[in-house]
């Protein structure tokens, strides 16, 4: 998004967010926008999901403000049991989804559910945007989707991502990130800085995200971390994690005698 938004000159607004997610008051006082952006299900990189509670506040404050918003659905599939936000507040909300993420990143289909009022203007959009599925990837999803093919995939996508929580649960309690998420946000210890602690763990093979990738605003980044926890086979993310356990209940002046 934040390539994407700087590709297209649009400034991007930061809003605060709490365990729940994007705080409906903050985005109120944030002053004139034009359009909110919002992952309510399954934040990447936070791993949070709203309640149903935060999503009616944040419906009521959007419609007050008269604000179109655009939901990124690219991780629903990992909770069926959550409404998305544009069931509440589907005059102004277009939901965004893709099969990248439920069945694999080779199958760039992608689709979008919208207001019926916006749906020609956001067609032409697209289309004139050159933004086309290729015809195997309709092909398959569309055959994937009638079989129940897909349902099975994300039936044990979830399985997965339940085993993986089990094993973070274990190795490195009290990450923030709801436990069916692929991420976990990590606020280290205060004596290790995110960029030194990303480095470390790179020179132990492992790959972090530091915070200050994700941030909005430059020299803003609070001092964490994002785990990816889907890629690796389960006995490689445990090991990984006792490593990661261990790095952090070091000091950095350790490094040093590396």
């Amino acid at each position: 998004m934040k390539a994407l938004a700087a590709r297209l000159g649009v400034e991007l607004v930061p809003i605060d967010t709490d365990e729940d997610g994007l705080v409906p008051a903050a985005l109120a006082a944030a002053g004139p926008v034009r359009a909110l952006y919002v992952q309510p299900t399954l934040h990447n990189p936070l791993g949070t999901t709203m309640p149903v509670r935060r999503r009616e506040e944040l419906a009521a404050v959007v419609a007050r403000l008269d604000l179109p918003v655009i939901e990124d659905g690219i991780y629903t599939f990992l909770r069926d049991d959550v409404r998305p936000f544009a069931a509440f507040a589907p005059d102004r909300t277009v939901f965004a989804d893709s099969l990248s993420k439920r069945v694999a990143p080779g199958l760039t289909a992608g689709f979008l559910v919208t207001p019926p009022a916006w749906t020609a203007r956001l067609a032409s959009s697209v289309r004139s945007g050159g933004w086309a599925a290729s015809r195997f990837a309709v092909e398959a999803a569309t055959r994937w989707i009638v079989t129940g093919t897909l349902a099975e995939v994300e039936a044990a996508k979830r399985r997965d991502a339940a085993a993986r929580a089990a094993v973070v649960a274990e190795k490195l309690p009290g990450l923030r990130g709801d436990p069916a998420s692929y991420h976990r946000w990590w606020e280290l210890p205060e004596r290790w800085r995110a960029e030194l602690f990303t480095a470390a763990a790179a020179r132990r093979g492992i790959a972090l995200s530091p915070a200050a990738a994700f941030a909005v605003l430059p020299g803003h980044a609070p001092n964490a971390v994002r785990l990816a926890v889907s890629a690796p086979p389960v006995e490689t993310l445990a090991a990984a994690l006792d490593v990661l356990a261990g790095l952090a209940s070091g000091s950095p002046d350790d490094l040093l005698a590396d």
